[in-house]
C-alpha cells in the first residue's frame, strides 16, 4: 500500500463534536467558535482571536485592519505559501517579494528591513515547516509584522509562545497542519483597534459592507478537540522527525536544520543531492509519497525572474517533503526511515 504524503489526525473525539453541533443545528458561528477563538487567545497569550473560513481570509482581515490599499507596499518571502499574496490581491496593495538567506528557509532579517521603504504597510513572516523564523532584528521596526504560526501552533521561542511576535498573528487548520478543523483559520491580535475592524468585515455587521468569512461551529467544535491534544501530536511529530534525522547521517542528503525538540515539524522536508528525475524514479518505486515542500515560490506566481531570487529557486526545486504525521505507523514510519538510509 502506497504510504501518502499527508493525513489530518481525525480521532473519534471529533466526529463525535462535530456530529453534536449538527444534531443541534449549530452550524452557523456560536458557542464553539467563541470557545476556540478563547482557547486559542489563552494559549498564546492575546487578548483577541477570530475564527475565520480560510487562512487567506485570516490575512484579508489582517490587511484590512492595517488599512493597506492600492498605494501601498507589504513584504513578504518569495519562498512562502500563497495565502498572503491572494489576500494581498484582494485588498489591493503591492507586494515586495524577498528571497532566502543561502542554505536557509527564510529571508534574513536585514534583507527584510533593507526592502522597507515609506510605502511599506505591513512585513509577513512565518514558521515554515514547523522551523522558527529568527526575529532578531524585526522587533526594532515600526512596520507591523504578521506572524504565521499555520506550521508552529503550539510551540514556543526561548519560552515564548510562537505568534507573539506579531502585531497581527494568522493560523491555517488546514488538514496538512498541524492541528486542523478541516479547512479554516484565525487572526490574533492585542490591538483592539485591529480587532474591532476585523470583526466587522468578518461578518454579520450591519452597518456597512462585509465578507463572509466566519467559521462555522461545527468546524469549531473539531478545533476544540484537536487543541486538547496538541502536546500528543507534537511529540509524535518530533518522535518521527529524530528517526528520520538519524537515517539522513549515512547519506549525502541534508535537512535545513538540525533536530530540534522545539520545532512543531509539520513535515520532514530534505534537500536532496541527485537530479529529480532520480528522485522521482526511486521514491515512486518505494511507493512512498515525496512532493516538492513548496514548488511554486511567489514570484513564479508574479511572473518574476528567477534569477532575482537563486535561493528560493533552488530551493523549490531541489528541497522535497517526505510523509510526516501522527497517524503514520510504526511499520510505516521504519519503512520511510530504511529508505531515506538508502538513498544514496
Amino acid at each position: 500500500m502506497r504510504i501518502v504524503s499527508n493525513r489530518p489526525t481525525i480521532t473519534r473525539k471529533e466526529l463525535e463534536a462535530v456530529l453534536d453541533c449538527l444534531i443541534k443545528d449549530e452550524l452557523v458561528a456560536g458557542e464553539s467558535v467563541k470557545n476556540f477563538e478563547v482557547s486559542i487567545a489563552k494559549m498564546i497569550g492575546f487578548k483577541y482571536a477570530l475564527a475565520t473560513n480560510s487562512l487567506t481570509s485570516a490575512y484579508h482581515l489582517a490587511f484590512k485592519a492595517l488599512e493597506i490599499g492600492e498605494a501601498d507596499e507589504v513584504i513578504i518571502p518569495s519562498f512562502f505559501p500563497q495565502a498572503p499574496l491572494s489576500a494581498l490581491s484582494m485588498a489591493g496593495g503591492t507586494a515586495v517579494l524577498v528571497d532566502n538567506e543561502k542554505d536557509s528557509l527564510f529571508p534574513s532579517t536585514a534583507e527584510i528591513i533593507a526592502n522597507i521603504s515609506e510605502k511599506t504597510r505591513a512585513i509577513v513572516t512565518g514558521h515554515l515547516f514547523g522551523f522558527h523564523f529568527p526575529f532578531q532584528g524585526l522587533e526594532e521596526t515600526p512596520v507591523p509584522v504578521i506572524e504565521d504560526i499555520s506550521h508552529s501552533i503550539g510551540t514556543e521561542i526561548d519560552d515564548v509562545p510562537t505568534g507573539r511576535n506579531g502585531a497581527i498573528s494568522v493560523a491555517s487548520f488546514d488538514p496538512a497542519g498541524i492541528m486542523t478543523t478541516g479547512n479554516g483559520g484565525m487572526v490574533l491580535t492585542n490591538n483592539s483597534k485591529y480587532y474591532s475592524i476585523m470583526k466587522d468585515f468578518r461578518g454579520n455587521a450591519e452597518h456597512h459592507l462585509h465578507f463572509d468569512y466566519s467559521m462555522p461551529d461545527f468546524q469549531a467544535a473539531m478545533g476544540i478537540s484537536q487543541l486538547a491534544k496538541l502536546p500528543d501530536l507534537l511529540s509524535r511529530r518530533r518522535e518521527i522527525a529524530k528517526i528520520y534525522h538519524e537515517s539522513l547521517r549515512i547519506t549525502s542528503h541534508k535537512t535545513p536544520y538540525h533536530y530540534n525538540d522545539r520545532f512543531a515539524y509539520q513535515s520532514f522536508p530534505v534537500l536532496f543531492t541527485v537530479s529529480n528525475e532520480k528522485i522521482d524514479t526511486y521514491w515512486r518505486k518505494s511507493r512512498i509519497a515525496v512532493g516538492r515542500s513548496i514548488g511554486y515560490p511567489l514570484h513564479h506566481l508574479m511572473g518574476r525572474n528567477g534569477a532575482d531570487y537563486p535561493n528560493c529557486e533552488r530551493y523549490s526545486k531541489k528541497l522535497f517533503s517526505v510523509p510526516l504525521y501522527p497517524t503514520l505507523s510504526r511499520k510505516d514510519v521504519e519503512k520511510i526511515s530504511k529508505y531515506l538510509a538508502n538513498f544514496i
